[in-house]
């Protein structure tokens, strides 16, 4: 049993130890003042169950990576190290609380859960891209600034890709099971997708305000991940499944496949959700808002042109000319965008919305794919005369 340092005792260069603010895990947070430069930071120490100098060595090296990080949404690391057998990190403080606080009381509205992902995705691309993984994404790992910014912090089982970390390796902090990919947890080894999992096993639980999957123990909801589909989102939310779906896939090669990819969707969505805000007077009809039955119709209209950005100019232009575009031709990016408005328009056939359906399915058969059997069969039921027009162009 590993001795506690009394606080009056810990005594860090550079470093004044106030009081402690919080503690979790193997891990006491303090608000702590740096000396030079003058500035109040929160220290974090950490003090494994061993005192192997290997463990207190990776720790050191793993905080050196992070301190070299130098992004917005990424915690920014004054100074680490190791004092009396103890690692300790010291860093900026947060004063905004973190995701777990935030969703305690509500789900989220769908324009902060999309800001959220932005700047989540946008932290891992800069992490992933010095071949670091995180390896730990969950809500208490996300906090908030005074700008309210989401922050990316502890790295504290972070790795380099293909290192071994003695520290991780003998299963000091194995992670936590509800954000665990399934490659992780078969014990196979994992590259940057299974920090995209972790992250839209987060993005569920904003949405929904539960967990994803729920178990009597840890090996039900590791075997949930790997077996178990993940729940569909409810009727007035699916306009998000298809980027849910996408990152919460089982095998890794069907997920998005970096950050980037992610990050450069997420923000098309955003541009989406603020053009079409500064479009409308009556500003933006959060979709899970959408409830009066008396404004149904309006708020349909407004929720689905908010999420998909519906522009029905560039049908006519597109269909001037002689159309090829095929799936096999489209970039990954395209796939998704084409899945969102396919999604979009089965929304507003199903609601009796026939005009803005019809106009959907032209787009995805002028701008994406000529030959997607779902546009077809739909737009020929809903005006076959433009079925035939589009099909004359595309296959003649």
């Amino acid at each position: 049993m590993s001795k506690k340092v009394p606080e009056q005792l810990l005594q860090i260069p550079n470093f004044t130890v106030i009081k402690k603010i919080g503690q979790g895990g193997m891990a006491v947070v303090y608000l702590g003042e740096q000396l030079q430069p003058k500035r109040q930071v929160a220290i974090k120490i950490v003090s494994p169950s061993s005192t192997d100098p290997k463990i207190l060595e990776d720790l050191k090296r793993e905080g050196d990576t992070v301190a070299q990080f130098n992004h917005p949404n990424i915690v920014t690391v004054y100074a680490c190290g190791v004092v009396d057998k103890n690692y300790f990190l010291a860093m900026e403080i947060l004063p905004g609380g973190d995701l777990k606080d935030k969703l305690s009381n509500h789900t989220l509205e769908d324009r902060e859960v999309l800001k959220i992902m932005d700047e989540m995705s946008s932290a891992l691309a800069h992490s992933h891209k010095r071949k670091t993984l995180h390896r730990d994404i969950k809500p208490e790992n996300i906090m908030f600034n005074e700008e309210g910014q989401a922050v990316l912090l502890d790295f504290g089982i972070a790795k380099a890709q293909g290192q071994t970390s003695e520290f991780t390796r003998i299963g000091a902090v194995v992670g936590t099971p509800h954000y665990m990919s399934p490659e992780r947890a078969l014990g196979q080894d994992i590259d940057e997708r299974s920090d995209l999992y972790a992250l839209g096993v987060v993005m569920y639980e904003m949405l929904m305000g539960k967990k994803l999957f729920e178990g009597e123990d840890t090996f039900a909801v590791s075997y949930a991940h790997v077996h178990e589909p993940p729940p569909k989102l409810p009727e007035e939310k699916s306009a998000l499944q298809p980027i849910l779906d996408k990152l919460l896939a089982k095998n890794p090669d069907d997920r998005f496949q970096n950050a980037e990819q992610l990050n450069a969707i997420i923000k098309k969505w955003i541009q989406r959700l603020d053009r079409s805000h500064s479009h409308t007077t009556q500003g933006f009809i959060p979709i899970s808002q959408a409830r009066t039955k008396s404004n149904k119709a309006l708020i349909y209209v407004l929720s689905a042109i908010i999420i998909f950005g519906i522009v029905g100019i560039g049908v006519w232009w597109s269909m001037q000319e002689k159309i090829e575009v095929t799936n096999e031709q489209l970039t990954q990016e395209q796939k998704f965008e084409m899945a969102d408005k396919l999604a979009a328009a089965n929304v507003f056939r199903k609601r009796g919305m026939y005009n803005n359906a019809e106009e959907l399915y032209k787009i995805v058969l002028t701008k994406f794919d000529c030959n997607n059997k779902e546009s077809r069969q739909y737009l020929g039921e809903l005006n076959k005369n433009a079925l035939n027009e589009i099909i004359a162009q595309c296959d003649g």
